[in-house]
């Protein structure tokens, strides 16, 4: 049948007054009454929920061969049951809110694929996932949303349109165009749908699944129009982190260049006439933090390249079956990039800034430390020490873990060592900034980085050394302080995992990865010690006391934490050779000592 239009626009009349109240007059609510709006507009679905089931009874009634004549009743009383579902859900009113979904769901599934369907159905599934989700019924929810995505499909595969409640209110005459409100909504919907999924499969631990509805979400965004620029270019650079770590680094690249081109396109129109001062300043304010934002996931980006660049060379890459088993991944990956792009925007030129391949020489490392650098500068520039001190040390690191990553490719010692030194100096000037009482786990990360640092650059000068049959006193001289330094950043390492130091005893709490960084640790600090350079016995004596001493508090500490110790084989077997080696070294220096009449 039809419903009259007089009744059609007294529905839609109280339809229209419930949207406007949840819209427009919600946005003035007092802090003090925050849903009383949304209170009023249930009240109005409420009434109007009423007299279609009233209606919809008589109807039934009046009908004897079931046909579809009732179908339009069903599709607006679920309309009205899915709004009133969301809105019982918004006033922290669950049970209720799932009551008038479910509702909804049982009123329009048995036509869920047919125009007055397909919108109501997709809708009220949309708002039970959110309700599964924060009841951690992730499982629940993913099925669902597959349930909707198939009926998405079959229904635009069928060539049909949508109808959207407006679509209804307003049914177009005879050799009038059919409704298109319904189309738009239901790819609006099913964009949704999409963005659900990514969460519901990111819960489950499905990083790849959930990855591809995120990709899925923004390109659907991007062709529709349908995005705020700022969302869209976080949520891009956030996902190029995900490609990152599964070292995708063409698509990781996509994804930044399409979220600093849509920053770009918008910083030109952001700022319009009629706004304020206040609002231009706001929104530039919001604009530079984002912005920065984006410039560190750049900055993630091309650190680790260089990081997966530099392993990679160290692996034996003689092995024949890991070439050809790199052979097939590379193909699959070009597959998997080729789904994972915006065919809409030109990113060329963004993405020529940087590659995409692996780091093979010191020139090809260069350009990507000095890419880094640059937009690590802009994302200093807004995160200051003062106002974002967490932040703000975060960027500094990454500037120390930059010059970390070039030193492997330099093959210059001294210059080597220049690089380790500046990688030290960030990493001591955080450390001067930084309370430990308040910054703890940064400031432990800065003296076992500072620590190798300095380790690093003593071994270069060691070999400088080596390579002279007359070293220098400077030289000489150079190799104590930076193992003098190196020793001081891991001693404070250690320090700051004791209960009570002079008290030995760690830490009880520390996880697996923490116990091994302590182990770490106390070898460095016996290797550092050991390659101490002295000419007196006394000195030597302390060096290879204090040497030995951290060697059996390693080896100690290998057989009290041996999950932690299980990576360390290659230490265990040197320090437990040193350990014998050692108590002849001090017994000889010893001797040499009574002989010349010197005490130890």
């Amino acid at each position: 049948m039809v419903i009259p239009k007089e009744i059609l626009s007294d529905y839609k009349e109280l339809y229209e007054k419930a949207n406007r109240l949840v819209e427009e007059e919600s946005r003035n609510d007092p802090p003090t009454d925050p849903f009383r709006s949304h209170y009023k507009a249930r009240d109005v679905l409420n009434d109007l929920k009423k007299q279609l089931d009233d209606q919809l009874v008589s109807v039934q009634a009046s009908e004897e061969d079931g046909g579809q004549d009732d179908r339009c009743y069903h599709s607006l009383l679920a309309f009205v049951c899915r709004d009133l579902g969301r809105i019982y859900i918004y006033t922290e009113e669950q049970a209720e809110g799932e009551k008038m979904l479910n509702r909804c769901l049982e009123l329009v599934t048995p036509f869920k694929e047919c125009p007055e369907g397909i919108i109501p159905f997709i809708g009220a599934i949309n708002e039970l996932s959110i309700v599964l989700a924060s009841k951690e019924e992730y499982n629940k929810g993913l099925e669902i949303l597959l349930e909707a995505e198939k009926i998405y499909e079959e229904f635009k595969d069928s060539g049909l349109k949508a109808l959207a409640i407006q679509d209804m209110f307003n049914p177009p005459e005879d050799g009038q165009e059919s409704p298109e409100a319904g189309p738009k909504e239901l790819e609006s919907l099913y964009t949704l749908v999409s963005f659900y999924m990514a969460q519901m499969y990111g819960h489950l631990g499905e990083p790849e699944k959930s990855a591809k509805c995120c990709h899925r979400t923004l390109h659907r965004q991007l062709e529709s129009k349908t995005y705020d620029p700022i969302d869209f270019a976080l949520n891009t650079a956030t996902l190029s982190q995900f490609y990152i770590g599964e070292k995708r680094f063409e698509e990781a690249r996509h994804h930044l260049a399409a979220a600093t081109l849509i920053m770009a396109e918008y910083e030109v129109h952001m700022l319009e006439p009629e706004m304020s001062e206040k609002q231009r300043q706001d929104l530039s304010e919001t604009f530079k933090h984002r912005y920065a934002d984006v410039a560190r996931c750049w900055a993630k980006y091309g650190l680790y390249l260089m990081n997966t660049s530099k392993l990679r060379l160290m692996r034996d890459e003689d092995d024949e079956d890991a070439k050809n088993l790199g052979i097939v991944l590379r193909n699959l990956r070009l597959v998997e990039a080729e789904q994972s792009r915006f065919p809409g925007l030109d990113l060329t030129a963004c993405e020529n800034r940087i590659s995409c391949e692996y780091c093979l020489t010191f020139d090809d490392a260069k350009l990507v430390f000095h890419f880094v650098n640059e937009w690590l500068d802009i994302a200093k520039d807004y995160y200051k020490a003062e106002n974002e001190a967490t932040e703000y040390s975060k960027i500094m690191q990454d500037y120390a873990e930059a010059y970390e990553h070039i030193a492997f490719f330099e093959e210059n010692p001294e210059n080597q060592a220049k690089m380790q030194k500046r990688r030290a100096k960030y990493l001591e000037d955080l450390l001067d900034l930084l309370d430990p009482i308040f910054y703890m786990k940064i400031c432990r990360e800065c003296w076992y980085g500072a620590g190798t640092a300095h380790a690093a650059v003593m071994d270069v000068r060691l070999d400088i050394i080596r390579a002279t049959s007359t070293p220098a006193p400077e030289d000489i001289k150079k190799v104590n302080q930076s193992c003098m330094k190196a020793i001081k950043h891991f001693e404070s390492y250690v320090k700051s995992y004791l209960v009570k130091p002079p008290s030995e005893e760690w830490r009880p709490n520390m996880d697996v990865e923490e116990q091994r960084h302590m182990l770490y640790a106390h070898f460095h600090i016996g290797r550092i010690y050991y390659k101490l350079i002295s000419g007196h016995p006394l000195q030597q004596l302390e060096h290879l006391t204090s040497c030995h001493t951290y060697y059996k508090k390693f080896d100690a500490g290998c057989q009290l934490h041996k999950e932690a110790a299980e990576t360390l084989q290659g230490e265990i077997g040197v320090v437990r050779e040193m350990l014998q080696l050692l108590p002849l070294k001090i017994n000889t220096i010893k001797a040499r000592l009574n002989k010349a009449g010197l005490t130890a």
